[in-house]
């Protein structure tokens, strides 16, 4: 059966028409977009990095005031300033040279310290600019490398005396390469993402662990006595 409009409806069923196709095509214009799909493997590298200006003086002021600590200190221990040999590695194999030398293979172990404080830290205080990460890098070396050098703490570390890898403290020079280690690894940490850098930390581990015979492992655990 056929349905007769009556003509003076007409022009509704007109309007009525024209609001339902403009409806739609507002609906369509305001649907939220797709969001982007997320990729099901973690990106090797960090997702922002920190802001260059910001807290500057203080930053210089905190790395001043910790070198300039650290070098009264060592000066204070009547710590030599180098080595006499000439060389600024020191070989895995040429242990007696390890902390005189500039370079040595527990440089690796600062590059790492480095590299792992400064991803804790800008976790912790996303807020952070450059200057402020480095300046807390800094300042934590200095922290270590006062304290390893201390004579107690180089009792705890139990070396007999014939022990090739007996650590009898740093040079003036090994101890501020050390610190410049520590912020290279900072700055080369900091584009990486996070689990790069605890991958990378790993592997510096066991290599040192099976090169050397040393690493943070180890050397916690003959601090504990072990």
């Amino acid at each position: 059966m056929r349905c007769h409009i009556p003509l003076i409806l007409w022009p509704l069923v007109i309007a009525n028409g024209a609001l339902i196709v403009a409806t739609m095509k507002d609906e369509h214009r305001s649907a939220t977009p797709p969001l982007p799909r997320r990729s099901d493997t973690p990106l090797p590298v960090a997702s922002g990095l920190p802001r260059l200006r910001g807290r500057g003086r203080q930053a210089a002021l905190f790395i001043v005031l910790a070198l300039a600590v650290k070098l009264a200190f060592l000066a204070v221990l009547q710590r030599p300033l180098g080595c006499d040999c000439s060389q600024v590695w020191a070989l895995p194999g040429d242990v007696r040279l390890n902390s005189r030398t500039m370079l040595d293979p527990y440089s690796l172990l600062h590059l790492i310290f480095g590299a792992v404080l400064v991803k804790l830290v800008r976790w912790k205080r996303p807020d952070w600019p450059l200057w402020t990460l480095l300046a807390a890098v800094i300042v934590s070396s200095t922290i270590w490398e006062v304290a390893e050098n201390l004579p107690a703490s180089i009792a705890l570390f139990g070396y007999s005396a014939g022990d090739p890898l007996a650590y009898g403290g740093d040079s003036i020079v090994n101890s501020v390469a050390d610190t410049l280690v520590a912020t290279l690894g900072a700055m080369l940490a900091l584009p990486l993402a996070g689990w790069v850098v605890a991958v990378i930390a790993v592997a510096a581990e066991i290599l040192l662990s099976i090169g050397i015979g040393d690493g943070f492992l180890i050397t916690l655990w003959r601090a504990l006595g072990g």
